[in-house]
């Protein structure tokens, strides 16, 4: 048995900007952000939301499930001249200086994991997920008609 005092803790760096190169190397960035967005899916579905019956309690929905994985902060902006959702994640993970701008690789993943998240609240498919700018501080998404 392990003793948790004595157990190193994981560093998963070098494996993870590893293979956000690997990625890109093989598959460029279309394959690259198709693979992160399924991945996106998959995580929602692994961490479903619970129904939130306003826009408030849907962010602090999202909120403390994104504090549970340690993957930044939301706030949403319902944009009525359109009839779109503006979704502003702020400090993703980064997996080195990946992704462009340096920093950003994971953003992709965020597309499916909002897609993701709304298809479980009863959506309509015909609404997408898109970036709409990506920094390293900041990832804003627009949830939309295509």
């Amino acid at each position: 048995m392990t003793d948790a005092a004595t157990t190193p803790s994981v560093d998963w760096t070098a494996l993870l900007r590893a293979m956000a190169e690997e990625i890109d190397a093989t598959g460029g960035a279309g394959a690259r952000d198709s693979l992160l967005r399924a991945v996106g899916q998959r995580m929602a579905a692994i961490r479903p939301l619970t129904p939130a019956p306003t826009m408030d309690r849907l962010a602090m929905e999202v909120n403390d499930m994104l504090a549970t994985i340690g993957w930044g902060h939301v706030s949403f902006q319902l944009n009525e001249s359109d009839r779109s959702l503006l979704i502003s994640h702020s400090n993703l993970p980064r997996v080195g200086a990946a992704g462009d701008p340096p920093g950003t690789w994971l953003s992709a993943v965020l597309e499916g994991l909002y897609g993701g998240w709304m298809g479980q609240l009863g959506s309509d498919p015909a609404l997408q997920v898109r970036r709409m700018r990506v920094s390293p501080t900041m990832v804003l998404l627009r949830y939309s008609r295509a």
